[in-house]
């Protein structure tokens, strides 16, 4: 069964609904320039509120070492999410402690090469750039997800995100990835998460409605 992330949670109402829903992980996003960006301190509390069978993600961007280490074990984060320039050599300094994300982007084509790179990571997310998405490329290209689906055909760990929603996510499910990562898709506002879309959406991706 294809596993989903609801990305960009930024308050325990959101985070325990999705959590009951069927969620397998939730986002936390520490980036700054993110509009969903979440202190430490808060994700911490809603952390500790959680219960033990849900994954715990922390999403960086080119964030120091030591602030991403020191953000992961205050919150209890399960998984580090990789977002920018980050070398093989910054994810494995990492490991074992925590599971490791690398995403990529339509730039890290041909992707086999890419990911041949990153030997020792857990999982690779592929999503649009943020300059696209405000140019009104939402969506991972057709090219992209060609490429996207030999690498799980080749029993990469595969995440697809990019402009998902209840009603296109069925498109991805079909190439069976590892999971699906939503955020904006399930939100009646920006770091606010409609519980209709949300219930869709998991519901649609594991086959409950």
């Amino acid at each position: 069964m294809v596993k989903v992330k609801i990305c960009g949670i930024t308050n325990l109402d959101d985070a325990l609904f999705c959590s009951r829903q069927g969620a397998d992980a939730v986002g936390f996003i520490f980036t700054p320039a993110s509009p969903r960006c979440i202190k430490v301190k808060d994700a911490s509390r809603i952390s500790g509120l959680m219960g033990p069978f849900i994954t715990k993600v922390g999403v960086f961007l080119d964030e120091k070492k030591d602030n991403v280490l020191a953000a992961a074990r205050t919150v209890g984060l399960d998984v580090l999410q990789f977002h920018g320039a980050e070398s093989p050599a910054y994810c494995g300094a990492f490991q074992p402690e925590f599971k490791v994300i690398k995403v990529l982007f339509d730039r890290d084509r041909p992707f086999k090469k890419t990911v041949c790179k990153y030997k020792g990571v857990d999982a690779f997310l592929f999503d649009v750039k943020l300059e696209d998405k405000r140019k009104g490329v939402s969506s991972l290209s057709k090219v992209a997800l060609e490429e996207v689906s030999r690498l799980i055909k080749e029993d990469h760990r595969v995440i697809i995100s990019g402009g998902l929603r209840s009603n296109n996510v069925l498109k991805v499910k079909r190439l069976n990835p590892y999971a699906v990562d939503v955020a904006s898709g399930v939100e009646s506002r920006v770091g606010k998460k409609d519980k209709k879309l949300v219930r869709e959406f998991i519901g649609k991706t594991k086959d409950l409605l």
